[in-house]
């Protein structure tokens, strides 16, 4: 008999449970093919260059925003975990403003307010890396900080114990652990930047979700390009969800 998992653990889904959803999700797509089979589809083939070098912009963005953030949210979690007390409140101050803002909020800010307070013009992309960098190091912080946590006290100990140094210890003892503690999280913060790119259409760059708001402006077949849309991204993060399957097979996504 299969456990299924405990109080302890996740639940793990059973081959029916698999099934199951496979089964949904392919009657949900044939159904949908059937429905939306009128549509003008050529226009999504047509514009289909287009649309793959606007997701590509995406990823791009995505990217350098981990890039960015993850070495910035290492720094803000070793500041609000140990830092000295005025460096430990502006990164609290930092973290917590950004993770109770929304994210367009955030865009704004720097795409409008750094110009009023430098008196220079910010070109788009340099406030879509700015902001999109800012909002994953400050949820990067929290993953880290919950990462760092997680490693035993008692290691960290032993580490003194022997003659390490704080240094060492932080680079050898719980950076190591922590990072490897904290993986799906970090996809899972992956595929949540991914998706946050989709506002930076606001700021003039044409992503995947801009460049289809150009299509249907001129075109005007909004069902076709916004399933498209939905679909790309869904298939975007879904292989982020099967990477992090592949890194940590213990890992079972919530569904």
């Amino acid at each position: 008999m299969a456990v299924r998992g405990s109080a302890f653990g996740p639940v793990e889904p059973t081959a029916t449970d698999r099934w199951l959803w496979r089964a949904a999700v392919v009657a949900t797509l044939l159904a949908g093919l059937v429905l939306l089979r009128h549509e003008r589809w050529e226009v999504v083939m047509a514009s289909g260059p287009f649309l793959l070098k606007s997701l590509g912009i995406s990823w791009l963005l995505t990217l350098a925003a981990i890039g960015i953030g993850l070495p910035a949210g290492i720094l803000l979690a070793l500041l609000r975990t140990g830092g000295p007390t005025p460096l430990k409140q502006i990164a609290v101050g930092v973290i917590e403003v950004v993770r109770a803002t929304p994210q367009l909020m955030v865009i704004f800010w720097v795409f409008f307010a750094m110009p009023a307070l430098t008196g220079h013009k910010v070109p788009a992309w340099t406030a879509a890396i700015i902001s999109l960098s800012l909002i994953a190091a400050s949820y990067l912080a929290e993953v880290m900080r919950a990462g760092i946590i997680s490693v035993p006290r008692i290691q960290i100990e032993s580490g003194l114990a022997t003659g390490m140094t704080r240094t060492q210890i932080l680079s050898s003892i719980v950076l190591p652990q922590a990072l490897r503690n904290m993986v799906p999280a970090l996809i899972a913060t992956l595929i949540m930047m991914f998706k946050i790119t989709s506002l930076i259409y606001v700021v003039g760059i044409t992503d995947f979700f801009r460049a289809v708001i150009l299509i249907n402006n001129r075109e005007f077949e909004p069902i076709a390009l916004y399933t498209t849309l939905a679909v790309g991204y869904f298939v975007c993060c879904w292989l982020l969800s099967l990477l992090v399957r592949w890194l940590d097979p213990k890992y079972v996504l919530a569904h």
